[in-house]
């Protein structure tokens, strides 16, 4: 054979240039919406398409609904005369594992020499409310994931103590997507004898920056309860309305809760205000819940749905869940804990004061509690019957029965 002829085979040159693989915009948005605030923003220096990308509201959604699956849960000083000079947060995974005795968080707040408190977290945006010499007062948003503060908003002044004699609270109109901040108190009323108590409302529209008047609710008489313990009922944002557990025209001695002068269960009710309306409805509790606690009942929100914490004989603490708001047949109850659980008595009456859930898991079977009176968490596992009990230290307590979820949402 003629090696001549045979044909020369094609050379493969090492240093022909490789084309770059090519991911499709969707792929890209899938594995940013994953990655912690910190990492996203340090990415958007990448390309003006992945600046543009970032910024896009629907990669904002879609990266606060990744989130909202590791949730935080955030502590602040116990006392409201202490200033908010440090906030912190700790992952609620973590906080199943870690020791709760010295809590490290990178993410903080200098309140300055204004006295600052969290009043609400919403959307992973603070509200932070100041006073200065219990007349002047304004609110900021905060956004601890990005750094990013705002102005003072609502600024007013005022003679009274509203400090003591509001409770704020921060929500979202969904209609609108604006945050407003809601200012309850209760007044006394001299239209009849004896002298009734009514609430007043007043709403700061972050959106404008304005305040609208006080406003009597006349529709709906109550008396909201406030408790000793700082942070319980000062009002739950769920789905663009604001809630509070309320017991109508109950008269209460010092803002303490008496159940000796409470009649009946079915006193209880629950108000909500809608914020795109700024109108007030009511809705009642479990059919079950059918006796006066001996601790005050409190609301929370767990898994997005609407929670009732109460005693009963103060020998069980029950918690029930409104699957469906503001639909009186969709009560459930979750979780029914008895000495026999527990199996030690001391448990159950740390558990009926001022307990408040934090967390509960996806499958319903650990439900985290802390209690406000000493600043002690409860971890009880329904499946086990067992409850691991652990203090937080430093003198911090939780803002708040509601979760932090860290985000890109913006502060204007």
């Amino acid at each position: 054979m003629n090696m001549d002829y045979l044909p020369n085979k094609k050379r493969i040159h090492s240093n022909s240039p490789l084309l770059p693989p090519f991911i499709p915009d969707e792929i890209i948005a899938e594995i940013l919406c994953v990655l912690p605030v910190k990492t996203i923003l340090q990415l958007k220096c990448v390309s003006k398409t992945w600046k543009t990308l970032i910024s896009d509201p629907a990669f904002v959604q879609k990266h606060f609904n990744y989130s909202s699956l590791n949730p935080y849960l955030l502590f602040t000083p116990r006392k409201l005369r202490y200033p908010t000079s440090i906030v912190k947060f700790l992952p609620v995974l973590r906080f199943l594992e870690t020791d709760l005795s010295n809590i490290v968080s990178n993410d903080s707040f200098r309140g300055g020499k204004d006295n600052c408190q969290v009043i609400g977290t919403c959307n992973g945006l603070i509200c932070l409310f100041f006073h200065y010499r219990y007349r002047k007062y304004w609110f900021r948003l905060w956004n601890p994931a990005t750094r990013i503060l705002s102005k003072k908003l609502g600024i007013f002044e005022d003679h009274h103590t509203i400090y003591d004699s509001c409770k704020f609270t921060l929500g979202s109109d969904i209609s609108t997507g604006t945050y407003k901040v809601v200012a309850l108190s209760k007044v006394a009323v001299r239209e009849e004898n004896p002298i009734s108590m009514k609430n007043q409302f007043g709403v700061l529209s972050l959106g404008d920056n304005c305040w609208r008047n006080f406003q009597f609710c006349s529709s709906i008489p109550v008396c909201l309860i406030y408790g000793n313990a700082e942070n319980i009922n000062n009002g739950l944002h769920l789905n663009g309305t604001v809630n509070w557990l309320a017991l109508p025209k109950y008269i209460q001695p010092f803002y303490q809760y008496d159940c000796k002068s409470i009649a009946n269960a079915q006193q209880f009710v629950i108000v909500s205000l809608d914020l795109s309306t700024e109108t007030c409805t009511q809705f009642l509790l479990p059919p079950g819940f059918d006796e006066v606690p001996l601790f005050q009942p409190t609301l929370n929100i767990l898994t997005g749905c609407l929670c009732f914490l109460h005693d009963l004989k103060g020998s069980e603490f029950v918690i029930w869940h409104m699957k469906e708001f503001g639909v009186q047949k969709t009560w459930t109850m979750l979780f029914k804990i008895t000495h026999n659980d527990i199996q030690m008595d001391d448990y159950l009456s740390q558990f009926s004061t001022y307990s408040v859930p934090l967390y509960l898991s996806k499958n319903g079977d650990t439900c985290i509690l802390a209690n406000y009176d000493d600043n002690q968490v409860f971890i009880y596992n329904q499946r086990e019957k067992r409850v691991r009990r652990t203090r937080i230290a430093n003198k911090l307590g939780w803002f708040s029965p509601t979760e932090y979820v860290e985000s890109l949402v913006s502060i204007c």
